[in-house]
């Protein structure tokens, strides 16, 4: 993917102090020496602050919060981990914002970013209370990802890519718009091959 594990727990782990700053919470002492190269070390301090943000943030939260916030989501390692981050963003920020920048994740990322930003669109989807989240269903920003979704799967070859992408496309021709039937028809054709 162009990065190392570490390289990107390095940035991850700065975005992760970046909002801990801006909540104006102290960060738990963070793996050093030895303990900096051992990956689960690193994760368990990862997830601890990943639970304090998740925490403590409640809107209203300050404007410099958002993009640290989102490049957290985007650069979490752990799918299923993503939503401490996500759901927070949505509280403070609404849905459209989030997804929003997510399509620019998707649109302007690495590999990496890409796969992140899936991660973190899979999880817009939760109700969060005393947030935009429930009313604005983005119904535009939808069809948006699965354009934009569409063209990153054929554009792009990498199968992580591919692969997380493929898994929130909707593949039923009739869903889709007339325009975006023969995307559709070619990503078939690749997930499944004659």
């Amino acid at each position: 993917m162009g990065e190392s594990r570490f390289e990107r727990y390095d940035r991850y782990e700065r975005s992760l102090v970046d909002v801990l700053n801006l909540l104006n919470l102290a960060a738990p002492l963070a793996p050093s020496g030895d303990e900096r190269n051992d990956p689960q070390a690193r994760r368990s301090w990862q997830c601890t602050v990943a639970w304090m943000i998740m925490r403590e943030t409640v809107p209203p939260q300050p404007e410099e919060l958002f993009e640290p916030l989102m490049l957290a989501a985007v650069y979490e390692p752990d799918p299923s981990h993503t939503q401490r981050l996500i759901r927070p963003a949505l509280a403070a920020f609404g849905r459209r914002r989030v997804q929003t920048r997510l399509l620019e994740y998707l649109r302007t990322g690495t590999d990496y970013e890409i796969i992140g930003a899936a991660d973190a669109w899979y999880c817009t989807y939760q109700r969060v209370t005393g947030s935009d989240t429930e009313n604005d269903p983005c119904t535009d920003l939808r069809h948006a990802f699965q354009a934009t979704g569409l063209r990153i799967f054929l554009a792009n070859d990498h199968p992580g890519v591919r692969s997380r992408i493929s898994t929130l496309l909707n593949l039923r021709a009739d869903d889709n718009p007339p325009e975006l039937r023969p995307l559709v028809s070619e990503v078939l054709s690749i997930v499944r091959p004659a």
